[in-house]
């Protein structure tokens, strides 16, 4: 079902049991209330707030979070007569990042997100030592500032608040999840693998922050949550009216939401940024091919689950910049738009039309360039709105078939690719993602699949259900066929790629540093 439509709920008796899954994510907080079946009975949410201070900086309220939480699991709760919430799950953004007072559970610093490009020099700073080496193959992960451990260092080089507070040994400073959970439980201090597997801290094999990586960024391992079980070893009493049975990464509690539960299962959550996960089995693997190792969820009585991953860190980002430069109303309206470009269904016209390389934060997999910024190039004065709406839309496509061919080339097959998050709900977009992977894409019926993963995450740690019959619950509305030839395709995607492989010169700092070279040295 959409994601703004609810089931009438499962009732017993005058009580209707339901098990809320609360998605923290970076554009708004929601809550889903979901009953023993699996049907979403309420949802809520709150909008959130991000802050640029300055260019590349992106920043939210961490005290305002809390309370979107506590306000959406409220307002959910009131939407079902009787509703007896019988367990909670919370899923959280990944590699953003806060400090706080860990007595009172004050905020220290803005929550940075996992978008925020401040962190930059200090990647360049830990890469030129000895330490680079080693924190790679520990972790997993190629140094990068889209991770928790240079922002993380950051703070603590750049918040008077937060050193002082170190200093004082009152500090705590992590992934957000450890945040809420401190703030709803009255003071615990916990994460989970998989969120944790996303710092650039963590042992990619045992599951443990490493204290040698960690001092290579001028972190105390102390200062850090603990690592416990996806589906926590002893649910936690909260403040919200029922405990905290689960505690997971939203991207790895969409994956087991949509049924990818088995090596090679694949999936697409089109959200913010659009994140491309592959469920690789029980042991880590350190891919190639651009992409990173993630750790997937802990289930009593299931082998551990690892996936790999390739982000796409501007998605509905992109949609959303042309609604605020006021050429669309919403996101529904560019998608009207970009059906209405002569574009579509036109190979031969499309091989002419405008390209935008989506990438306010940065390039991601497989290219990994931290520093691009977005690009949009073949503009005529022909071009008009509809033109622009379907570049945007077709630019995500093409980012995310970057990252598939990635994904095919390590797994050595063609992944079978699931989709879901709001942006799945455009069909221009579903149609291109087909035609630029070349194969079938099942679309989810549910498109909060974070939400539903973290739910049925926590009714698993109840004991009322297992991983087999979370994968279950999964449905998907239709299935979106490509169209175009092979030979087509390759030709679009070859002129993609050489679009992206142009744009280097064109990033901010490659540009800077051309205009400062002295005339004579011009080319």
């Amino acid at each position: 079902m959409d994601a703004h439509q609810t089931a009438a709920p499962t009732r017993h008796g005058s009580v209707t049991r339901v098990w809320a899954g609360i998605d923290q994510g970076t554009t708004s907080t929601r809550t889903n209330l979901y009953d023993d079946s699996g049907r979403c009975v309420a949802t809520a949410r709150r909008a959130s707030l991000t802050t640029h201070p300055r260019p590349g900086w992106d920043e939210q309220d961490g005290d305002a979070l809390v309370e979107a939480i506590e306000e959406t699991l409220r307002e959910a709760v009131a939407a079902v007569p009787g509703a007896e919430l019988a367990g909670i799950g919370l899923a959280n953004q990944g590699e953003s990042i806060i400090a706080f007072d860990r007595r009172t559970g004050e905020p220290l610093s803005p929550a940075i997100l996992w978008s925020d490009r401040r962190a930059g020099p200090i990647v360049d700073d830990v890469l030129a030592t000895s330490a680079a080496p080693r924190i790679e193959e520990v972790t997993g992960l190629r140094l990068d500032p889209y991770y928790s451990a240079a922002r993380i260092a950051w703070a603590l080089l750049n918040l008077p608040a937060v050193t002082a507070a170190a200093a004082a040994g009152t500090l705590a400073i992590g992934t957000l999840d450890a945040f809420f959970i401190h703030r709803l439980t009255g003071g615990a201090y916990l994460t989970d693998p998989s969120t944790a597997s996303r710092t650039q801290l963590m042992a990619l094999d045992d599951l443990c922050f490493d204290a040698a990586t960690a001092a290579a960024f001028g972190v105390d391992i102390t200062l850090l949550p603990q690592i416990v079980d996806t589906v926590l070893p002893d649910p936690l009493p909260t403040t919200l009216g029922a405990p905290l049975y689960a505690n997971a990464v939203d991207q790895l509690a969409a994956l087991a939401a949509l049924g990818a539960i088995a090596p090679g299962d694949t999936k697409i959550t089109y959200g913010t940024g659009c994140f491309i996960d592959t469920n690789v089995g029980a042991r880590p693997r350190r891919p190639g091919h651009g992409l990173m190792p993630t750790y997937g969820w802990t289930v009593p009585g299931e082998p551990k689950a690892w996936a790999i991953e390739g982000g796409v860190f501007c998605a509905a980002t992109a949609v959303d910049w042309l609604v605020s430069l006021g050429l669309a109303g919403d996101a529904s309206a560019v998608a009207a738009l970009a059906a209405a470009s002569t574009a579509v269904g036109n190979h031969d016209l499309r091989m002419q039309h405008p390209l935008f390389l989506p990438s306010f934060t940065g390039i991601g997999a497989p290219w990994w360039r931290p520093e691009a910024a977005g690009v949009l190039a073949g503009l005529r004065a022909s071009t008009g709105r509809e033109d622009l709406a379907f570049a945007v839309v077709d630019g995500i496509a093409h980012r995310v078939a970057d990252v598939v061919d990635s994904i095919d080339a390590e797994l050595g097959t063609r992944a079978t690719l699931r989709a879901d998050g709001g942006l799945s709900a455009n069909r221009v977009l579903m149609q291109r993602q087909a035609d630029l992977c070349g194969r079938p894409i099942a679309v989810a019926d549910h498109h909060d699949n974070t939400a539903a993963g973290v739910a049925g995450l926590a009714a698993i740690g109840a004991g009322e259900l297992d991983l087999a019959g979370l994968a279950a619950r999964a449905r998907f509305s239709c299935t979106v066929e490509p169209t175009l030839t092979e030979h087509q395709r390759e030709l679009e995607r070859d002129r993609w790629r050489a679009f992206v492989e142009a744009t280097p010169a064109l990033e901010p700092p490659a540009l800077i540093t051309a205009a400062q070279r002295r005339p004579e040295e011009r080319i």
